[in-house]
């Protein structure tokens, strides 16, 4: 993180459903998952990751109409002790931590609830390496599932085909809520791809996933992937991102991810993952944040006043 500017990214938000008993269960909004998290007390809100070396923790939060803020902390025993260097005057010093002393950094993130609650949330939130959107995104999760062990009722959908218990009653089974990440896409990847050589473009299904592939069941189907490739010398066109992301909106029942493989216009390899967290860090919409009267942290306590402002004044920009 440099002192004197933030960069950061943009995000939808959808809540994803899943239960071990029955397939396709409800999903809830992303304003209503919110809501069941505030039920976990905020010195509550961490999970342990690398066995207790490294903890992530919600350090503020604040809802506020349509616009939930969270300061998104993760203290870090592992990484080493840093240092710091004159070497023009040959001056050196190490901060050392103490024990249990972990590094921290903070991230602030802003999520943006829709009108209508079946649309995805925004969320823009500054880029730290080692605290990105996935580490974000299982923190969330792990609030999520402590929220599930206060209010278990919460968490239970009605028997999908009506069947009741020894007593009558309606039987219901237990869900599991889980936040999921998609970044918006960058005018980079429409430019790299519009003035590149697309090589492959793999459709990807994972609708008989587990499915026993050999008599005994030993090995299954883990997914199908269906691959595709463009005539670029033998019919060239302009508009290839377009294109491409039409055949993906006409076949996204049937394939739940798809991946380009291309080369960039300076001959660089990409891959790139169009339908998760995983979409290359260099194609996710991002804006540079800077102007700030003083230095910045890498850590916070409490929101910082500067940073929430400038983020929030992305989510109104002037006209």
């Amino acid at each position: 993180m440099k002192k004197s500017e933030r960069l950061v990214q943009y995000y939808d938000l959808d809540i994803s459903a899943s239960a071990r008993n029955f397939a396709a269960p409800n999903t809830i909004s992303v304003r209503r998952a919110f809501e069941l998290m505030q039920k976990v007390e905020l010195e509550q809100r961490l999970k342990e990751l690398n066995k207790g070396k490294e903890l992530l923790y919600v350090a503020d939060w604040s809802w506020d109409g349509d616009v939930i803020s969270i300061l998104v902390s993760k203290s870090d025993q592992s990484i080493s002790d840093p240092v710091f260097t004159v070497p023009k005057e040959g001056k050196r010093r190490t901060a050392e931590k103490e024990d249990q002393e972990g590094q921290d950094f903070s991230v602030h993130m802003l999520i943006t609830l829709p009108e209508n609650d079946c649309e995805s949330a925004l969320v823009i939130v500054e880029y730290c390496s080692g605290l990105g959107v996935s580490v974000v995104q299982r923190l969330l999760n792990q609030i999520l599932k402590d929220a599930k062990k206060i209010s278990p009722a919460d968490f239970e959908q009605m028997h999908p085909d009506g069947s009741v218990d020894e007593k009558g009653k309606l039987k219901k089974l237990n869900v599991t809520f889980k936040c999921d990440f998609e970044g918006h896409v960058s005018d980079e990847l429409r430019d790299d791809l519009n003035r590149g050589k697309v090589q492959s473009i793999e459709l990807i299904t994972e609708k008989d996933q587990y499915t026993s592939f050999d008599e005994d069941g030993y090995i299954k189907e883990k997914c199908k992937t269906l691959v595709l490739t463009l005539k670029d010398e033998d019919h060239p066109i302009k508009d290839k991102f377009n294109r491409i992301l039409s055949v993906f909106q006409k076949n996204k029942d049937d394939y739940s991810r798809a991946r380009i493989k291309f080369k960039t216009p300076e001959g660089i390899d990409r891959t790139v993952d169009m339908t998760t967290e995983g979409l290359a860090q260099a194609y996710i919409k991002k804006a540079k944040l800077d102007g700030f009267d003083g230095d910045l942290k890498s850590s916070y306590e409490k929101f910082n006043a500067q940073i929430l402002g400038k983020m929030q004044s992305l989510l109104c920009p002037e006209e």
